[in-house]
């Protein structure tokens, strides 16, 4: 299957099973928002430590930064995005995310968000706004900003599986940003899933593991 040419320049990886089923199956997908100053190679890098019967999407973000580059938002204060530059971004997304139901065998009910970073910021606040849209998020050290007032749909948003991992020695996206956000998820009523790991602004063998349990217990 050929990779279609979307708003969002892409990379996708189909689940082995691809060509030996019936053409109207669709498969569990993850959606990988990469962090700033990263690009569409990146968090698929991931795959072959999660379950195999995935179909990954990883978009490039539309701004450049410098060679290879990229970002979903312009940073001008570390831990202070602009609202307006963040509601941009979750647009962008949300338009793809219709592409890509339109372009891929994508089963609706189970595409999950996997971001890092500014990635792991979009898809929580993305999950936020509209929960109906994704089955789950894996959000890896990032934080949902207290600064912009997002339009929460509460009522979608209880129960929604979310895991959260986040390194307790991250200079980038201190851990102390990271703790407020989970506090606000439980507050919400989702289903969250939090583990902090002795690492930096990263991710390690350990926290892909947790991530993977998580995804199998998902998927059923």
């Amino acid at each position: 299957m050929e990779t279609k040419q979307l708003s969002l320049h892409h990379l996708v990886q189909f689940p082995p099973s691809v060509g030996t089923q019936e053409s109207k199956t669709l498969y569990p997908t993850i959606l990988a928002l990469h962090g700033l100053g990263s690009n569409e190679h990146d968090l698929i890098g991931f795959a072959p430590h999660l379950p195999e019967k995935l179909l990954w999407i990883s978009p490039r973000a539309p701004l450049l930064l410098g060679p290879n580059s990229y970002e979903w938002y312009r940073v001008k204060i570390i831990g202070k995005p602009d609202p307006e530059q963040v509601a941009s971004a979750l647009e962008t997304i949300d338009h793809f995310i219709d592409e890509l139901l339109s372009a891929y065998p994508i089963d609706p009910q189970k595409l999950f968000l996997l971001g890092f970073s500014q990635g792991s910021l979009l898809s929580m606040c993305y999950a936020l706004t509209h929960p109906s849209r994704v089955a789950g998020v894996i959000a890896q050290s990032g934080y949902i900003p207290s600064h912009i007032n997002f339009e929460i749909d509460a009522t979608h948003l209880k129960n929604k599986p979310f895991i959260l991992t986040h390194g307790v020695q991250d200079t980038m996206i201190p851990i102390e940003w990271a703790r407020p956000s989970r506090d606000l998820l439980q507050r919400l009523g989702v289903d969250l899933t939090y583990q902090e790991f002795q690492m930096g602004h990263r991710v390690s063998m350990d926290s892909l593991e947790v991530i993977s349990l998580w995804l199998k217990k998902q998927l059923g």
